[in-house]
């Protein structure tokens, strides 16, 4: 059994999307997006994704210690 963990990601993801405001499409432009808040808002949003693409990925590609697919040590094959 994986865990919570995807779980987890999943509703990180969907809180996301959830908050995303819909904004409405126009055919001007409305100015550039370069100001320190739009920069550490971008950083934000991108951390959060990587972190809960991270979580799912390791939950999901998790190895189990008894496996011993640890490599060899010795050199022996």
């Amino acid at each position: 059994m994986p865990g919570p963990a995807p779980r987890l990601a999943a509703l990180l993801w969907a809180l996301l999307i959830a908050s995303a405001p819909a904004a409405a499409a126009w055919a001007r432009p409305v100015g550039t997006a370069d100001g320190p808040a739009d920069v550490a808002l971008a950083v934000g949003l991108t951390t959060a994704a990587a972190v809960a693409t991270g979580l799912w990925l390791r939950s999901r590609y998790r190895r189990d210690e008894d496996e011993g697919d640890r490599g060899t040590e010795g050199g022996d094959p």
